[in-house]
Parts: C-alpha cells; structure tokens; sequence
C-alpha cells in the first residue's frame, strides 16, 4: 500500500472503532410506554456495562492490529473482516429479536454498533480487492 492509502486505511479503522464504542456506549433499546417494571435487558441503560466492554475491548484490538501492521507490514485485512462479521452476526441478531417485540424501539447505539460492523467489513474488503488490483512494480509496464 502507498503511504496515502495506509494512513487512510488506519483513519478509516479508526472512525469505525469510535462508531462502535459509541454505539456501545449509548442505550441499544427504549421500551415503548414508558413505564416503571422491572423487566431488564442488555442495551437498556446508556454507559458501559456487560457486553459493552467487551465489544469496546474488541474494536480496540482490531485498531493496534492495524496500525501494528502498519508498522510491521501485516495484513490485518482478515482481522477486520472477521472483526466486522462478529459485530455484525451478534448486533443484526439483538437487532432483530429487539425490532420484533412491539414494546421495544431500538435506539441508536444498535444502530451506530451495525454501522460500524459493515464498515469492518468495508475496509477489509477494500484493502483486499486493492491489493489484488494492483501489479507488482516489476510488472507494471507490461499491465498497461
């Protein structure tokens, strides 16, 4: 990868990991009449808490694997694929059993955790497809 494209690759891996530890961070759901129960569930209340700081530790790893790779000449593309996916598996699923209850209004930390799920898998995706785009300098002149 160019300097250019690297350092946009790390900014864009990052904007996603803040989108995710936002969206952990705010409520996940809202119960339609507002009402004193003591049903509880996970999403609920704004802050970090259960799940919260578990998707906050992994969004955090996925942005030092990336800019360790940066560094070292990794590949971490796989690393947020799979990172994405997960996201995106675990949240579209909370997501659906939330939006299907008609009591519930999903909030936009669901939202926010989904956005930052696709993008994951958006920039891994990207990187992989530029890097297969791309000739190798010695082969260059014959692509053209």
């Amino acid at each position: 990868m160019v300097a250019k494209q690297k350092f946009a690759y790390i900014v864009a891996t990052i904007m996603a990991a803040v989108l995710g530890v936002v969206g952990a961070w705010l409520p996940w759901v809202r119960k339609q009449p507002a009402g004193i129960t003591d049903e509880y569930m996970v999403g609920l209340d704004a802050g970090f808490s259960d799940v919260d700081l578990l998707v906050t530790i992994l969004v955090v790893a996925v942005v030092v694997a990336v800019v360790l790779g940066h560094y070292r000449n990794w590949r971490p593309d796989g690393i947020l694929i799979g990172a994405g996916g997960l996201i995106l598996i675990v949240f579209g699923s909370v997501f659906q059993s939330y939006s299907a209850v008609e009591r519930y209004v999903v909030e936009p930390g669901l939202y926010l955790l989904i956005v930052s799920g696709f993008l994951f898998i958006l920039i891994g995706v990207v990187a992989v497809l530029s890097r297969r785009m791309t000739f190798p300098p010695q082969y260059r002149d014959e692509a053209v």
